[in-house]
């Protein structure tokens, strides 16, 4: 298992930290989700032979959220 943190912007509300949760859990191989609504910080657990880092950002944007960095 591979750790990514993803530094994500739009986010106002548990609701937006729900959707985000469940567009990234939807994702083949990831294991754990946890955002930070206040900071935008997203640590997300994945196996590596599954998926990737740009798998895991593409999935942010698809879910309407932009991204830092």
């Amino acid at each position: 298992m591979k750790t990514e943190l993803i530094k994500v912007t739009g986010m106002t509300c548990g609701g937006c930290v729900n959707s985000l949760t469940r567009a990234l859990k939807s994702i083949n191989g990831v294991d754990a989700v946890q955002v930070d609504l206040s900071t935008g910080d997203t640590q997300v657990q994945y196996n590596e032979n599954l998926t990737s880092p740009e798998q895991l950002k593409s999935a942010v944007k698809n879910a309407g959220y932009g991204l830092v960095g």
